[in-house]
């Protein structure tokens, strides 16, 4: 039997070295089996290749240590993920707003559609940008200002404008997680030498995010809201405050998750994750663990 054009798409990639495009094609291969004999092969291989990583983008060297790129479409679960209703509405506001900024770049109109969310830890901020990446079909570039400041700080301004260049040049959901790291009120900085640098390190922000085009979808978020400057806060048109979910919330979210997954708890576990979780990651690492165990439990 002669190659099919599947398998000489996942030839031509495995030759010419494009791992990413490569996997695209395995995918497609394993999607396309339906035998019986080989649905171990399939579920095990479709599990590795669309798991959480194996999607990375190649990024330049200068912005290795600093941002992460994914191509969500292979691994974002939208089954999995509940949306309240109050980020529902901000999606969409952001999709509606990326046609509008289209239009207005034809008119020669600058316009950014970035978006501020705010609130305490573990509300699910990075994972709302990834879900709107997946929505949008773009890919999702993550910069951690944290990790810049701790490893760059002298050269935070140089490496700020290199990661904005990059976002600018490849149309994606660019998601400035812990914003308020390098960009605290001016106001509240000291005259030290630090204090300086951070004040410094604020205006390259904001001008490298006045320099954003149209068609790049920033999603800024914070823990502080009170730390931010701003003139950075009044750069982001649309803001959502994201809070920990209410119990039916949790239930909701909880159980949205076990049936995408397959699995069946007891409805004693799951009761008690969503009780006692205080946020969406204590919920999520609870749920994890308790269908870890009994994956466990099942295997001995």
């Amino acid at each position: 039997m002669g190659l099919d054009a599947n398998t000489q798409q996942l030839i031509r990639a495995v030759a010419e070295g494009d791992i990413r495009l490569a996997r695209k094609w395995a995918l497609e291969a394993l999607d396309g089996d339906t035998t019986q004999k080989n649905r171990p092969f399939v579920s095990r291989y479709l599990s590795i290749l669309s798991s959480e990583g194996s999607n990375r983008i190649e990024l330049p060297g200068n912005l290795k240590d600093i941002m992460l790129c994914e191509d969500v479409s292979l691994s974002f679960k939208e089954g999995r993920y509940y949306l309240g209703e109050q980020e529902r509405q901000t999606a969409e506001k952001i999709m509606r707003m990326a046609g509008v900024s289209q239009k207005l770049m034809e008119m020669q109109i600058p316009y950014k559609n970035a978006t501020l969310l705010y609130g305490p830890p573990g509300t699910g901020k990075t994972t709302f940008g990834r879900y709107v990446a997946y929505r949008m079909g773009l890919p999702f570039c993550y910069l951690n200002f944290s990790r810049l400041v701790d490893s760059l700080l002298g050269g935070t301004s140089r490496n700020l404008a290199h990661a904005f260049s990059y976002a600018s040049a490849n149309p994606c959901v660019f998601m400035l997680d812990e914003v308020d790291t390098i960009c605290a009120s001016r106001e509240r900085c000291g005259s030290g030498g630090a204090e300086k640098e951070l004040g410094r390190v604020t205006i390259t922000l904001m001008q490298e995010f006045d320099r954003l085009a149209n068609d790049v979808v920033a999603i800024a978020a914070t823990n502080r809201l009170d730390l931010l400057d701003e003139a950075f806060v009044s750069r982001c048109p649309i803001k959502c405050e994201m809070l920990p979910l209410d119990e039916g919330g949790r239930r909701a979210m909880a159980l949205k998750f076990i049936e995408d997954t397959g699995m069946q708890l007891p409805a004693p576990v799951v009761d008690k994750a969503v009780r006692e979780a205080k946020d969406q990651r204590q919920l999520m690492d609870r749920l994890i663990l308790a269908i870890a165990e009994k994956l466990d439990e099942e295997a001995n």
